[in-house]
């Protein structure tokens, strides 16, 4: 009579000592039947292994806010902001330009031109004249000297606390014989300092409130250069 293994449930012959397949010894209680047999035991198939559904790989969501969300909510923000910089800019620029427009307007309507090619400013300070102005003796505070041509850039300015003078001219007379003649005209009062090229000799008033300086110089042969500033102060 057949028994079965009681290891591995393999058929064995009833003179079979040990499992054909696993290798037990077979017992007295393995060459008789099971009680509980009633039919031929299926042989033991292993089944593939099936990994818990806790084991199986999850989607990550973690790129999800990194990737997707976070640009698209930070972007209009981002935009905005330039955009508001921008404009700032731009507002601040056309207001620099209009400024600028403005001044240049009223500078336009302080400006006179005269038609020997002068300019006069008029301004509330005070008034700016330059180019050919006409200067006489009067203006100069001090004679001028006999036969100096006057040249362009002479200048007269007028504000409340008071009003200043200058002019050049040219002649072909020594340094030394110009200086000569400014010393006799400013008086044993002025001040005179004079080198081998040029001279300098200032003259004020007692109450500091006028005063009269002129400049010599011979750079060029044979012309010497005068220069006179006249200042009055209120």
């Amino acid at each position: 009579m057949a028994g079965f293994c009681t290891k591995c449930g393999t058929v064995l012959s009833g003179d079979t000592a040990f499992c054909t397949k696993c290798g037990a010894p077979v017992g007295a209680t393995a060459a008789s039947t099971p009680a509980t047999s009633g039919s031929t035991p299926q042989a033991y198939t292993p089944q593939p292994y099936v990994p818990p559904a806790s084991n199986a790989p999850m989607t990550s969501t973690y790129a999800q806010p990194v990737a997707v969300a976070a640009p698209v909510k930070g972007g209009p923000s981002a935009l905005k902001i330039i955009l508001i910089i921008v404009a700032v800019f731009v507002g601040l620029g056309i207001l620099c330009v209009a400024g600028i427009m403005f001044g240049i307007y009223r500078v336009s309507k302080a400006v006179h031109v005269s038609s020997n090619g002068g300019v006069e400013v008029s301004t509330p300070g005070g008034t700016f004249s330059a180019g050919n102005t006409s200067v006489s003796s009067s203006d100069l505070g001090v004679d001028l000297y006999p036969g100096a041509t006057q040249q362009q850039g002479a200048v007269k300015v007028s504000t409340p606390n008071g009003t200043a003078i200058t002019a050049a001219y040219v002649t072909s007379d020594p340094m030394d014989k110009v200086v000569d003649f400014y010393k006799e005209k400013l008086g044993p009062s002025a001040s005179v300092f004079q080198s081998d090229k040029s001279a300098v000799l200032s003259l004020t008033s007692d109450d500091k409130k006028t005063s009269v300086m002129v400049t010599i110089s011979s750079e060029t042969p044979g012309q010497t250069k005068i220069g006179i500033l006249h200042s009055k102060s209120t």
